[in-house]
């Protein structure tokens, strides 16, 4: 499936020669937080009012999924978490000097 278009035949698809056959049907689905602490573009984790909580940070699953209530597909949720756990070590090494 993932290819250059341009080779053909496509090297990742090839008949299936041999039975019996098996299928099962695949439906889009959700993976990744559903709920989850809501957090600001600094990582920080808000109440349900919207301020801030001083000094509480989430990332990754601990957090509201950044993608809503969808997933892309595998490993999508790796690069948001650590994204945001960076910004977050930023913002509080920031404010260590504060």
């Amino acid at each position: 499936y993932y290819t250059d278009p341009a080779i053909l035949p496509n090297s990742c698809l090839a008949p299936l020669w041999l039975a019996p056959y098996y299928a099962f049907k695949i439906v889009p689905g959700d993976l990744g937080t559903k709920g989850g602490l809501r957090t600001d573009a600094r990582a920080r984790v808000l109440r349900p009012d919207g301020s801030v909580i001083p000094g509480l940070y989430a990332a990754g699953n601990a957090s509201a999924a950044v993608m809503g209530h969808s997933y892309a597909g595998a490993g999508s949720t790796i690069g948001p978490a650590m994204t945001f756990g960076y910004i977050a070590a930023l913002d509080i090494a920031a404010g260590a000097g504060a």
